[in-house]
């Protein structure tokens, strides 16, 4: 083997990585490491050094790396490596580094023939997400979202991702748009999901709770999802109504409980019944796909 790529899922809890190859299935041993995200500069940085040198431990015959690339959540300066996350309760002590500069550094000091001509890229968890799942697809047009902490959205054309188009925002994302009394973000993620949890007399359940709760049947839960799946529909609809999509893809640790809140999604789709919706197999490969 003469290069090799690495890719980089970033969370706030966990850190996904793996070695990427051209060939499918190839490298698609992905493994886990603590993000370590709300630790100091110092410690965040030598994290990431340490999961691309253990990345590389079983490759043989490396003769340079290539590419490192990042899905990163936002907000990111995405062109330059530089986080912008702030006051999230993660990442925030490398608020304003450029990541790309201090990783590429560190590297190079310790290895220099390995990473000297190394490229250091970094792209939106969410559009990462759109990508890998487009690619697995080969729709033509596509609306993807990721549900977790928040919501991420990205919405694909011919194999290129959306900006000022059928009322999609400039940014290409949907979370701040206006909703209720808020905006999207709010109401489409766990929190969301758990404040309708709150309204149906479950008062300390969480999202995975709420899951095991539909899981076994009952009724009251069940219910809940279904409120939840009319919110996401409500939200997502001015968008994919206007843009008229071949599918809507959902990933993210909210998304596990899909087959609970999908039927609510199509009861405010109705009208666009000739859309498949469906839940990722795998967000995290897709993500790392995205990369590649």
């Amino acid at each position: 083997m003469e290069s090799i790529s690495i890719g980089l899922d970033v969370g706030g809890t966990f850190i996904k990585g793996a070695v990427l190859t051209d060939k499918k299935n190839e490298y698609m041993n992905v493994h886990y490491y603590e993000s370590k995200s709300k630790d100091s500069k110092e410690t965040i940085l030598a994290n990431f050094i340490f999961i691309i040198n253990d990345l590389l431990f079983d490759v043989e015959n490396i003769e340079k790396v290539e590419k490192i690339s990042f899905a990163f959540p936002g907000p990111f300066d995405y062109d330059n490596g530089i986080s912008l996350i702030k006051n999230l309760r993660k990442f925030d002590q490398v608020y304003g580094i450029n990541l790309k500069k201090e990783i590429k550094n560190i590297l190079v000091n310790e290895n220099s023939s390995l990473f000297e001509e190394t490229q250091l890229t970094f792209l939106n968890d969410g559009e990462a997400f759109a990508i890998g799942e487009n690619k697995f697809s080969k729709v033509a047009k596509g609306a993807y979202f990721t549900i977790g902490t928040g919501l991420g959205s990205t919405f694909i054309e011919n194999k290129n991702i959306i900006y000022g188009k059928y009322s999609i925002p400039s940014s290409g994302m949907i979370y701040a748009e206006p909703f209720k009394d808020s905006t999207i973000d709010h109401y489409i993620c766990e929190r969301g999901l758990v404040e309708i949890g709150m309204q149906h007399g479950f008062d300390k359940l969480n999202g995975e709770d709420l899951f095991y709760q539909a899981e076994s049947g009952v009724e009251e839960a069940l219910k809940v999802f279904d409120e939840f799946g009319q919110m996401i529909g409500k939200a997502i609809k001015p968008f994919v109504t206007e843009m008229n999509p071949d599918e809507i893809v959902f990933g993210g640790q909210v998304s596990k409980s899909f087959n609970y809140f999908k039927e609510g999604i199509k009861k405010e789709l109705s009208t666009n019944s000739s859309i498949h919706l469906r839940e990722s197999i795998n967000t995290t490969m897709r993500t790392l796909e995205g990369l590649n």
